[in-house]
């Protein structure tokens, strides 16, 4: 891993067939970066995230997250907790929230396969973190779609992640769950996980202030601190697709700047 970048995308190309979805992703995200990935539906956010995760083969170009390739090693997968897009559960789906949070401790059990003493210390502790402890032995599909994102969230937690990516986690939730999930994220960033969140609602920046802000729009539109990404023309490009260059400055914007130098309230 060079100069403590966790993820380093090399003009990285992804396709579906004839349909190209990412267009030429060249970046480095330095450890302990708050990121916010905003654009439109469709404008390949999810891929982006899965592409780090090691589910996304590239056309061309490469991703390395951990100095190595995502999809080569278990290790290093295990250090990734992803949290996908909230979908709706049976509610007869009969799994409990302690059993789901266990799920995260698979890639770590022994030979045996059987959780040890210390596995159920990390899933209680990760229970605690995000305020439901209590509800451990409610079946997952009884719960609300807040504290189901919130479960999810402790899943990821349980892997003991370092690297954090969550797909519009606040999605569907109304306004007082979504300002209350990324209220947690913050108090998690603050722990020194690298955190990657995707949004296309622009309200979602009223709750958690980012580091910095990634504009997506199949490539890179900008990319840099909030308070030089977030003007009308930059959002307009970003949400019309229209090409932009996304150095903002050799100061500001550069892929490899250092997170330090941008006013995130949260590193």
């Amino acid at each position: 891993m060079s100069d403590n970048h966790v993820i380093e995308f090399d003009h990285f190309f992804l396709n579906y067939g004839e349909r190209q979805i990412l267009n030429d992703i060249h970046i480095r995200i330095p450890q302990g970066s708050c990121i916010g990935i905003i654009g439109p539906n469709g404008s390949g956010k999810t891929s982006f995230l899965r592409s780090i995760v090691g589910l996304n083969k590239p056309t061309r170009g490469s991703v390395k997250v951990f100095g190595g390739k995502p999809q080569r090693s278990w290790r290093r997968r295990h250090q990734i907790g992803y949290v996908p897009q909230l979908k709706s559960i049976d509610k007869e789906f009969p799994i409990s929230v302690y059993e789901v949070v266990m799920l995260g401790r698979v890639g770590r059990l022994g030979p045996l396969r059987f959780a040890r003493k210390e596995d159920h210390q990390v899933v209680q502790e990760s229970l605690r973190r995000v305020k439901m402890l209590e509800m451990s032995a409610r079946p997952i599909g009884q719960l609300s779609g807040g504290q189901q994102q919130r479960v999810f969230i402790a899943r990821a937690l349980a892997q003991e992640s370092k690297l954090l990516l969550l797909d519009e986690p606040a999605t569907g939730l109304d306004i007082p769950t979504q300002q209350s999930i990324y209220e947690l994220l913050e108090l998690l960033h603050e722990d020194g996980i690298t955190t990657l969140t995707t949004t296309h609602d622009l309200l979602a920046l009223d709750f958690h202030h980012f580091g910095r802000i990634l504009c997506l729009n199949e490539r890179i539109i900008a990319f840099g601190p909030p308070e030089k990404v977030l003007t009308p023309e930059i959002l307009t490009k970003t949400f019309s697709g229209l090409p932009w260059p996304h150095h903002l400055g050799e100061e500001e914007a550069l892929p490899a700047a250092k997170e330090d130098s941008c006013p995130c309230t949260c590193s």
